[in-house]
C-alpha cells in the first residue's frame, strides 16, 4: 500500500519494517495511551509489516514531551518500541529537532481521529482499538483475498 493513496504523509510518521514489511498499516497513537501500548505488545505477534506510526498526542502534555523525544532520537523506530514495550524513556531531544506535533494533530482532526490506537489499512478501513494479532492476520487475509 502506498500511504499517499489514503493521504497520509510519510513524513509526518515513524516507519517500523518488521520481516519483509509488504503489509502495510497506519497508525495513530499517543505513547501514554495504555490500549497503544496494548496493540505494540500484539504488533509483536504480527511479522512482514510495516508499521507508519503518527505520534498523536491528544492524552497529555507528557505525551507530545516524549513523542518528541522519540522522534529526535537517533533511531525514531527502536526508541518508540522501547518507550511502548519497555517503558526506556529516550533522551531529551536537542534544541534545534523539530517535530510536527502541530501538522499531525491536524491530520488526525482532518481524519476525525478521536481515539488511540486508530489503525489504517491497505484498503483504507480504519479499525480503532488494540486489536489482537489474530484480528490484524485476518484483516491483512481479507485484504490480500479482495
Amino acid at each position: 500500500m502506498d500511504m499517499e493513496k489514503i493521504g497520509l504523509p510519510k513524513e509526518l510518521a515513524i516507519k517500523i519494517v518488521k520481516g519483509d514489511g509488504k503489509r502495510v498499516i497506519a497508525l495513530f497513537a499517543d505513547p501514554n495511551c495504555h490500549y497503544c501500548q496494548q496493540f505494540e505488545k500484539n504488533l509483536e505477534d504480527v511479522n512482514n509489516v510495516t508499521v507508519y506510526v503518527f505520534p498523536y498526542n491528544i492524552l497529555s502534555v507528557d505525551s507530545m514531551h516524549l513523542s518528541h523525544a522519540i522522534w529526535c532520537s537517533p533511531d525514531p523506530a527502536k526508541a518508540w518500541e522501547n518507550w511502548m514495550l519497555r517503558k526506556e524513556r529516550p533522551d531529551a531531544p536537542s534544541a534545534e529537532c523539530v517535530f510536527p506535533n502541530d501538522k499531525i494533530l491536524e491530520l488526525g482532526a482532518e481524519l476525525k481521529v478521536r481515539a488511540t490506537p486508530t489503525i489504517y489499512f491497505a484498503d483504507g478501513s480504519r479499525v480503532e482499538g488494540a486489536i489482537p494479532a489474530q484480528g490484524m492476520e485476518e484483516k491483512f487475509a481479507a485484504i490480500q483475498s479482495a
